[in-house]
């Protein structure tokens, strides 16, 4: 009996795990090197070996630390070892620290994202990672070589210490669930061409695409995630997508070529008060990416297909695009 509730409760394991991948291609391998900064930033005793750890790490220096702004090595050494030295950011580092504890599921998923990229762009994009804790200076640079994050910009809500620069309704996003899907992102835009008109509509579709391609190198990462809403927006998104799509359509907002009009549906911020106040920023993005969603299913359009076509019209009209409400 033990073995048949085993096998029971393995098969209903199984069953739930498979859906919660999405379909997509088997990545290819690759392998990202990792180097943990911070560790060794808040080894150094003195000045000189900050100094020291700048010398071994110049992109770092330059890229992450803007050492270039500085008129010598030895006083940016200077700056940041007083910082090491400072209580508070003791603090700032543990909380650090223990927010990346789970940091090698970060990187696999970064390495699957990558490898199935590759399978549709075949690139060589293995960026050195490197982490580290700054006081609050800088969060992420990015690029096909490096990926250097900000730890304690990661930390999350119960952090003792916040970026000040940035909004809460922004602040919420950056956590370690949300950080892979940040960078790759970022890394996987290179391969979207933009579409050739300045029409609100022209926006939304190169979001979508850019959502659609990432759902597609991170098939196992909730979509909600993939966006930034939280579980709460994504129900009510789509709850009330018949609300949005009329919205859209009886004010002629698809066509709207209004900077500081489009800006209202696909900029940050914390709602859009003019379709309602519980609906989320950002709602032409998402709505952009169900239209492309639309268009592969209608279609059939490969992920590079979608990526390459200029012509919103074309993936607008052809998506046949209804919301599920209407």
């Amino acid at each position: 009996m033990r073995v048949v509730l085993l096998m029971i409760c393995l098969v209903f394991l199984a069953s739930c795990n498979s859906q919660t991948c999405r379909d997509s291609v088997d990545p290819q391998k690759v392998i990202l090197e990792v180097q943990r900064l911070e560790q060794d930033l808040f080894s150094c005793k003195s000045a000189k070996e900050v100094e020291a750890f700048l010398k071994k790490n110049p992109d770092f220096a330059q890229f992450f630390l803007h050492s270039d702004q500085y008129p010598s090595d030895s006083i940016l050494a200077d700056r940041m070892f007083g910082l090491i030295q400072n209580p508070s950011i003791d603090t700032l580092y543990q909380e650090s620290v223990e927010a990346f504890k789970n940091f090698d599921e970060v990187v696999q998923t970064l390495e699957e994202g990558l490898g199935r990229l590759r399978v549709y762009y075949p690139k060589e994009i293995s960026p050195l990672i490197q982490t580290a804790v700054t006081g609050l200076y800088n969060d992420l640079f990015i690029s096909n070589e490096h990926i250097m994050i900000g730890m304690d910009f990661f930390i999350g809500e119960g952090a003792s210490y916040k970026p000040q620069q940035i909004p809460n309704y922004i602040l919420k996003r950056y956590t370690t669930d949300h950080l892979a899907s940040s960078i790759l992102q970022f890394i996987s835009s290179q391969f979207i061409t933009t579409s050739n008109g300045d029409e609100m509509l022209a926006e939304m579709i190169d979001y979508g695409k850019s959502y659609y391609l990432l759902s597609k190198i991170q098939p196992c990462t909730p979509e909600r995630i993939l966006i930034g809403y939280s579980e709460e927006e994504w129900e009510d998104v789509f709850d009330h997508d018949a609300i949005i799509w009329a919205n859209f359509i009886e004010n002629e907002l698809l066509y709207e070529t209004n900077h500081q009009m489009k800006q209202k549906f696909l900029g940050e911020r914390p709602n859009v008060y003019e379709i309602g106040d519980k609906c989320p920023g950002r709602i032409g993005r998402w709505l952009g990416w169900q239209i492309v969603n639309a268009y592969a299913a209608k279609t059939g359009a490969t992920v590079e297909q979608i990526m390459a076509e200029k012509n919103y019209n074309k993936i607008f009209t052809q998506s046949g695009y209804k919301p599920s409400g209407g």
